[in-house]
Parts: structure tokens; sequence; C-alpha cells
């Protein structure tokens, strides 16, 4: 599988695992180019949902924005397994890889159900922002609810899909668990749909940042088409370490067009009638998975207006 180039529409059929490419063709839709001043506009002719949704990804995350809220501790299943016949991809918008024979999923921390990793990816810079201040990297660990036999399926239905995001700030030293993608980085950087195995040994914990029980939580889309709004985000604002090196070299990667992907992020979208809440808290609870918030007491017009944003969702 390593060596053979196969369409985007086969991959869909056989795995039916990619969230970036929901749609068959790499050529369907691209990245604004960079602006002069290195600033990005929102990407044209994306349509359906990308242009009209009003719960859209990613977004700014902004104290003065969220409420506080807390939930049972995150539990990650197998996150501490080495990673056996891990494949990635160039699929013409990022690298993408697939964690082999390794089982992952999480539940806990406010979902309400089991998620069910089916892959991770990267974005330069980063997608979504803290306080506007825009990171050097962003890895999105796709996960599909349970409830469903794919990750096509999920994306279909509210809730659907989890994503945990991690943020990358540029550091002095390189970062091994990047080291071991990029290694092997090189064969597919020009070759849309080429896989190729990870050799180095990784576990997915080596992309999750130490305190996991600080993060932002929001309901939002796929940042990508048919950027289906089904998405319960989870954002670690601790951030981990990238060398510039390793940065540069993710820019190298070309799409379907044969042109470097200088960068792969999507502007920020508007947070609209939705809570932002920050989970800086954990609580232990018997059930363990059931999702609860606890509005901040300090102010009780967030509360309010929590418990309408509540209703507008059920709605």
């Amino acid at each position: 599988m390593a060596d053979n180039r196969v369409n985007g529409c086969f991959l869909l059929t056989v795995f039916g695992l990619a969230l970036l490419p929901l749609i068959c063709d790499a050529d369907t839709w691209h990245y604004p180019k960079p602006k002069p001043d290195g600033t990005v506009g929102n990407p044209e002719h994306w349509g359906g949902s990308c242009d009209t949704g009003r719960r859209q990804s990613p977004i700014d995350l902004n104290m003065k924005a969220a409420v506080k809220g807390a939930y049972p501790q995150f539990v990650f299943d197998n996150y501490d397994q080495v990673m056996r016949n891990a494949s990635l991809v160039n699929n013409g918008h990022t690298i993408q890889v697939y964690a082999g024979e390794v089982s992952a999923s999480v539940y806990g921390g406010g979902l309400r159900n089991k998620y069910i990793l089916e892959q991770f990816h990267f974005h330069w810079s980063s997608e979504h922002t803290i306080a506007d201040q825009r990171y050097a990297l962003e890895v999105h660990l796709v996960h599909r609810n349970s409830k469903y036999a794919s990750l096509t399926d999920a994306a279909a239905e509210k809730g659907g899909v989890a994503v945990l995001a991690v943020l990358f700030h540029v550091d002095e030293q390189p970062n091994d668990a990047i080291k071991t993608i990029l290694d092997v980085v090189t064969p597919v950087k020009d070759k849309v749909n080429d896989y190729v195995r990870l050799a180095g040994v990784f576990a997915l914990e080596n992309l999750l940042p130490k305190s996991r029980s600080k993060y932002f939580r929001y309901e939002g889309s796929l940042t990508t088409p048919l950027c289906a709004e089904s998405v319960v985000w989870t954002i670690f604002p601790e951030s981990l370490p990238v060398s510039l090196a390793q940065l540069e070299e993710f820019k190298t990667i070309r799409d379907g067009e044969h042109e470097e992907l200088v960068l792969n992020y999507r502007p920020v979208q508007p947070l609209n009638a939705r809570a932002l809440v920050w989970v800086s808290d954990t609580e232990q609870r018997a059930d363990g998975g059931s999702s609860f918030l606890r509005a901040n007491s300090i102010s009780m017009t967030a509360g309010l207006l929590l418990s309408i944003v509540i209703c507008y969702f059920r709605t």
C-alpha cells in the first residue's frame, strides 16, 4: 500500500476514514494564498455550510467570551500504546496519519459517548487562535462517535465527531514525535494519495500536553469542505514545542497542483450564539462519561446565555 497511487474516491470507499477528503478530488478545493503581509482571507468557492453555517470552525478562544465549566476527567484508551503499521499520506491538503493496529479511543471530559480515533493531521499555522494569537502548528486528533460505523456517517450527525486539538510553539529543540513523522514524509511530499509507513516508535500520547484538565470546549464544524457542523471541539491551551526547521519542512509539502502548501489553515469564524466553555478543573463522578456543565457562579448573565444556547441546539 505504501507504493501504490490510489485516487481519492477509491480511498473513501476502501477506508471510509478520511476527515479531510470527505469529497473525492484533492483539486476541487484549495487554501487561499497568503497576502503580502502574511495574512489570509476566507477561502472562496467552498460552498454549502462553509459559507452559510452558523456554527463554523475554527474560532478565536478568548476568556472574555467563555463561561466556566467542569467535566469528569478524560480517559484515553490505548493512547500509550506504540502504533504498529501506522501509515502516513499526503492527501493534497495536509499530512495525515492513520494509527494502524492501535485501536485508540477517548471518553469522559464531558463527551456523551466513547469516541474512536480515526486519524490525525496537521495545520500550519494553527487554525484556532487564543486571544488572537496564532500558533506555529496545530494537530487534530479526529474521533468518530462509536455509535456510527464510519467517520462519514458520524460527520453527518450532530456530535458525531470529536476532535482534540493541540497547539505547538516554536522552540530551539526539535519535537521527537514530529520527527518520527517527518522522517518518512519525503517520498510523499509531491505525491498526493501515496502512502508510507511510519518507521519510528510512536505513541499517541506523545502528541498530548501533560496538562489535560484545562481546555476550551465548543460545538463547531469540520474546518474543510463540507464544513459539516457535527464536531465537539476540545482545544488544549498548553502548547508543545516544535523546531523552526520542522515547521519549515511541513511547508514543503505540495498539493494536487504541485504547489507548496505554505499554509493550510482556515481563518477564524464568528462565534455567533454558541457557548464557549473554559474547563480548568475536573469533577470526580462515578458515571465518568456523562456530560454536564457547571456555569460560572460569578456571572449570572453568562449562565442565562448558556441556557439559551443549549435550548437553541436542541431545537
